[in-house]
């Protein structure tokens, strides 16, 4: 039996790239429960000395009885006489086992209609295997996506293949997103269902602004230059803090790029979002005072390294940069950091 097998699976392998034995051995399985069935054998009978092949050169399809030889034949399905046996083996012998070919009349055409439900079944579910696959690399990644509707909780979005939903709260505050629009996301987790696989997305999370950077700076996605911490409010700033791994190569002017070409793409897509690119220290006070630019710090005092509490002396004509609007710009740099920040004006200045 032959149903053009291998073409079709060869198409399959091309076209959607599932391999070609992974349905083979797939469908012997199902063939070999037809057969049980097509044999009228019940639920919990025991028959595993039926196996069903198919050819990987040609495609047939061959059934073979492993049958006991015996001196009375008790079990047609389990057992021949040295007779019958003697016409398939010359060598055959009682006792022994001998592999018999069989080819059931009418069988034909239930193994062309298994074949055919369990390809479909199979494509269906080894489409979702490998979509799974393909797409859980995607994780912690920036992709492009296409917008399809858009309601008033979310939009509909498509990455590829699957379509997922962008909720509204995991926009950038402000921004109007329409149908038709080409956006980037951020792929926060890829999940594995019964349906194949879900995609959560954000425009919102930090996590989104450092893989747009890695997008647009060549240097951070070889590991030349690395984000050491990422601070964000959404639709308003983002403080980033880089190093090289290179000495020759200055991990804030990689970021900003040439006539700030590589940030400026950055925030573009962010809809005007300020990004701070600054670089980062294993000194607390450098890593505090490269935090809170623009503002410049005249002294940082350690108040108390365990809760990392410090005391962070300015100008006073410079308290509102350092503070930033509605203490935006402290708030930043204590996230950033990790300590929390007291300034204060320095007198006398």
């Amino acid at each position: 039996m032959n149903f053009g097998l291998l073409e079709a699976l060869e198409q399959l392998e091309k076209e959607k790239g599932i391999m070609k034995e992974e349905v083979l051995g797939i469908l012997e399985k199902a063939l070999l429960n037809a057969y049980k069935k097509h044999l009228g054998v019940q639920k919990g009978v025991d028959l595993d000395n039926i196996v069903v092949e198919v050819d990987r050169k040609t495609g047939n399809i061959r059934i073979y009885h492993i049958l006991e030889v015996v001196e009375n034949v008790e079990d047609e399905l389990k057992q021949i006489s040295l007779e019958e046996a003697k016409k398939y083996d010359s060598k055959a012998d009682l006792g022994s086992q001998i592999k018999v070919e069989v080819n059931p009349k009418k069988f034909g055409r239930i193994a062309a209609q298994t074949a055919k439900q369990v390809l479909v079944q199979q494509i269906r579910e080894l489409e979702k295997v490998k979509l799974y696959e393909q797409y859980s690399d995607f994780e912690g990644t920036v992709r492009t996506s296409e917008v399809i509707r858009v309601t008033k909780d979310w939009a509909d979005i498509r990455i590829g293949k699957i379509e997922t939903r962008l909720l509204r709260r995991e926009w950038i505050p402000g921004e109007n997103i329409s149908a038709g629009d080409m956006i980037k996301v951020y792929i926060s987790k890829v999940e594995k269902t019964r349906k194949g696989p879900k995609i959560f997305v954000s425009r919102r999370m930090a996590e989104f602004v450092a893989g747009l950077l890695a997008l647009e700076v060549p240097e951070i996605e070889e590991g030349v230059v690395e984000i050491k911490a990422i601070a964000r409010e959404a639709g308003i700033r983002t403080k980033v803090a880089v190093i090289s791994n290179e000495l020759n190569v200055d991990p804030v002017g990689a970021c900003i790029g040439e006539g700030k070409i590589r940030i400026n793409a950055v925030m573009r897509e962010l809809k005007g979002e300020k990004v701070d690119i600054l670089k980062w220290s294993a000194d607390p006070k450098e890593f505090i005072a490269n935090a809170l630019a623009p503002a410049p710090v005249t002294e940082i005092d350690i108040l108390d390294p365990e809760r990392k509490v410090a005391r962070v002396l300015v100008p006073p004509n410079h308290m509102p940069l350092a503070i930033g609007k509605d203490g935006q710009n402290v708030r930043l740099a204590a996230k950033l950091t990790g300590w929390k920040i007291d300034i204060k004006p320095v007198l006398n200045v």
